[in-house]
């Protein structure tokens, strides 16, 4: 398991996120602490939790927030074992696969593939509300999920969630330089996305002031542009997601993987994006 952690739901995510992971046999967590600075009490609470956890990080960084940033400290991370596989999620990020997560594993050295595909299904409270993460089920207290980042902002919904070390991941770990992937028909992730919390507007807020002002370092506009669409919906809809908004596909939905009434046309609707990646 790679991540890097530091976002303002880190602490509170951690102990879900962990628990999730473990459950579906993650053997190892080889996470990476982002903050500004050592004395930040954010990073001090996060090292905490992570003790108390028994998931002591593999290293720390320190600086602002880049755009390439996250994927070159799972680079270092995943480039220390490049045989080994990965689950490579952010902490808002949890997958439900196909298949328990061994059989996939067989599968890709079955078929000689080095990793595998998912898309986002962004999970919402009950009427669209921003909610706080607390220490009970995210499943019960986010119910509805659905297609919510690329219906409002564009987003890019593609992810690779599984993959070997010596795989090269795109930004963001949206997918893959090269190599070889899983055919959807064999294995398709769902990506769990809990995103829209309450720390959502404030987040989005911090991400165009940032990026505007160039204290974030951004390659690509888009990354303001999305943050500035979603930031518009949230604002015109009282600071709610729209549930009602049939574009965006939110139904009820569980933690299995057949759940989602809508997954084949947000999955259909992920893989069309494809087009859009530069390699």
């Amino acid at each position: 398991m790679v991540s890097v952690v530091g976002s303002q739901d880190a602490a509170a995510l951690l102990p879900h996120f962990v628990e999730h992971y473990r459950s579906m046999g993650a053997e190892s967590f080889q996470l990476v602490c982002h903050a500004e600075a050592p004395s930040d009490d954010s990073y001090i609470h996060l090292r905490d939790v992570c003790r108390a956890l028994g998931v002591e990080p593999l290293h720390s960084h320190f600086g602002p927030w880049r755009e390439r940033l996250n994927q070159r400290l799972k680079e270092y991370v995943m480039s220390r074992r490049p045989d080994d596989w990965y689950v490579v999620a952010d902490i808002d990020e949890f997958h439900v696969y196909s298949h328990p997560l061994g059989e996939l594993l067989e599968k890709c050295e079955r078929l000689g593939v080095d990793h595998v595909n998912g898309c986002f299904l962004d999970r919402v409270g009950a009427d669209g509300e921003l909610l706080k993460v607390d220490t009970g089920s995210l499943w019960k207290r986010y119910p509805l999920a659905g297609a919510v980042s690329t219906g409002i902002s564009k987003a890019l919904p593609l992810k690779t969630g599984i993959a070997r070390g010596r795989v090269e991941l795109l930004t963001g770990h949206h997918s893959t330089v090269s190599g070889h992937g899983l055919s959807r028909s064999e294995g398709f992730i769902q990506v769990h996305h809990f995103k829209w919390t309450e720390s959502a507007l404030l987040r989005l807020r911090h991400r165009v002031d940032s990026l505007s002002q160039v204290h974030w370092q951004a390659e690509n506009y888009a990354l303001i542009r999305e943050a500035k669409a979603a930031l518009t919906h949230l604002n015109t809809h009282g600071g709610r997601i729209n549930v009602d908004d049939g574009g965006l596909r939110i139904a009820p939905c569980g933690h299995d993987y057949a759940d989602h009434p809508l997954w084949d046309e947000i999955a259909d609707e992920a893989e069309g994006w494809a087009w859009t990646l530069t390699y």
